[in-house]
């Protein structure tokens, strides 16, 4: 296994930064084509479903900011797998201040032209409501917990 992670950092941040910019192009860029994508309501599968599965969720708030916490990787030459927990602050197009805890299960693969690129990411909600931590401590409602 390799231990230097740093292409998997970039990835995780390329993510992160299209999120908080909005870019959903930038974003969907992070996939590869027949990824999974599961936070709590059934796996999406396909770069092209998750990309419009992102752009409609992204509909509901005003602003969207999400920063990577701490993680780890284990890689090979060509695959391997991750844990990154992330936080994020929400401000839905309602009015309402959310904020959110938890992590991703990651595997990924080395695409020769672009690089490091997610085959899967399934969360595990540890938070979600608002910013006083007055909210859910779990898996929101209406979600399941992997």
């Amino acid at each position: 296994m390799n231990d230097d992670i740093e292409p998997i950092r970039a990835l995780v941040h390329r993510y992160c930064h299209a999120v908080c910019v909005g870019d959903t192009d930038a974003w969907a860029d992070t996939w590869d084509d027949g990824a999974v994508w599961n936070i709590g309501r059934g796996e999406v599968v396909g770069r092209d479903a998750i990309r419009t599965a992102f752009s409609t969720s992204m509909e509901l708030f005003d602003a969207v900011k999400q920063v990577a916490l701490s993680g780890c990787a284990d890689l090979s030459d060509s695959s391997g797998r991750g844990q990154w927990y992330f936080m994020e602050l929400a401000r839905a197009k309602s009015g309402r201040n959310v904020f959110y805890l938890a992590h991703y299960d990651d595997e990924y693969r080395l695409d020769e032209q672009r690089g490091w690129l997610f085959t899967a990411r399934t969360i595990t909600w540890h938070y979600q409501g608002p910013p006083d931590l007055t909210g859910v401590f779990g898996a929101p409602e209406g979600y399941f917990s992997s």
